[in-house]
Order: C-alpha cells, then structure tokens, then sequence
C-alpha cells in the first residue's frame, strides 16, 4: 500500500474513533432533552466502535503511519466519557438511586481506573472492574430496583476497580473471544429490539443479563485459572 493511501486509511481510523465521541455528545444532548432511550442507543453505536476500532487501528498500523498522534489516549478520552460521567449523568437524572451522592463511589473509581498504568495489562486484559457503568445505568434504567440494590450496583463495581483481577478484553485478548463475540451479537440485537420499543418487555430485559452474568463469571474464571497455573509448581526438565 502507497504512503499516501496508508495515511488516508490511519486517518479513516481515527475519525471512525472520533466519531464515537460525536455519539456520545449527541447521547448527552438526548438526556438533556429527556430522550434517554435515544441516548443509550446512540451509545450503543458508540460501543460497538469501541470495540472494532483498536482491531481497525492494528490492521493498518496506525502507530507507523502516524506516530505522533495517539489514538489509544483519544480512545481513553472517549472511553471515559461514554462508560464513565455520561452514564453518571443518566443515573443522576432519573432518580434511579435514593440519592446522587451514591455516584461518589463509581466516580473515584473511574478516575482510578483510567490512572491505572495498567489498565490494561501487557496480556491483554482489563485489570479490576473496566469501567462498564454504561451497562449498570441502563439496567437501572430499565430494572428500576429497590434501593438497596440500586446502591449495591454502583458500590460492588466501583470496589472491584480497586481489586486487580482479570477481565476479558474480548476486541485484543483471544481467550474464549469467538464464544464472548458471538454472545455479545446476540445480546446487542436483543439490546437493540429493546431499546427500540417504548416499553420494554421485561422478561427480555431479564433474559438480556444472560451476557454480563457470562462475562463476569467467565471473567473470574480465567483470572482464577491464570493465577493457579501462576502458582503451580515448574516441572524439572
């Protein structure tokens, strides 16, 4: 491929980042105009550009192309946005906590999550909680639980931030990556249909936590395998 056309196509790359960012302001004008199904499906769109950018991102090299512009911290810019304070901004406006104040605790998390080094670990996973508060929001949104609960799901996920265990990184890490994509369409298309009916239908919400219930247990699981092979005695040669 010429210079110029590599250049073109690091470019494209980016945009199509900076594009997630646009959705996201435009998912922020929704919740101020009231519209919060029209938020979260434009964060939806947003996600799915979080997750194909970075594999668009090392198929055209974009580190060689263009070295002195960093995609990776244009994407924690928007990662932080659209996982993080939007989804805040949504909890906080829908009375779906007894109180604001509960935010406190995701919000120092988040902020530790993104000054976190390792973030994401040299092997490709999310090191404590990856900052999924866009998926905690629109259950809350949709589930409206009783407040202790409500509370147990913004105060459980921000302490696990603080806790170093392993998460899948389905778009970069290849461990169980073909069962987490395929669930993860499924659960998109069903997230879609649900955002797009005025009311959804409650059991489908229910049945739709079938892929964070997934990804967390299959989460610990590879963290918990990882760290006993780590601590299971070498064979001599």
């Amino acid at each position: 491929m010429k210079l110029s056309a590599r250049l073109i196509a690091a470019w494209a790359v980016h945009a199509y980042t900076i594009f997630g960012g646009v959705l996201g302001l435009l998912a922020m004008l929704a919740v101020a105009d009231g519209e919060i199904r029209t938020a979260f499906l434009l964060m939806l769109f947003s996600v799915i550009i979080d997750a194909t950018d970075g594999m668009l991102a090392r198929q055209v090299k974009v580190k060689e192309v263009l070295p002195n512009f960093d995609g990776a911290e244009v994407d924690n810019i928007i990662d932080a946005f659209t996982y993080g304070w939007l989804p805040f901004l949504i909890i906080g406006t829908q009375d779906v906590l007894p109180s604001p104040i509960w935010l406190v605790f995701p919000a120092v998390a988040l902020c530790y999550a993104y000054g976190q080094v390792n973030m994401k670990t040299p092997d490709s996973f999310f090191l404590g909680f990856p900052s999924y508060w866009n998926v905690v929001a629109l259950y809350l949104y949709w589930l409206q639980p009783i407040p202790a609960i409500a509370i147990a799901l913004v105060v459980i996920p921000a302490i696990l931030t603080f806790i170093p265990t392993r998460y899948l990184y389905p778009s970069k890490n290849q461990m169980l990556w073909k069962t987490s994509w395929g669930l993860g369409a499924v659960w998109f298309v069903i997230l879609l249909v649900l955002l797009l009916q005025e009311t959804p239908d409650q059991t489908w919400v229910l049945i739709s936590l079938f892929y964070p219930a997934y990804y967390l247990v299959a989460s610990f699981y590879v963290d918990w395998k990882m760290r006993r092979t780590a601590l299971m005695p070498k064979t001599a040669a």
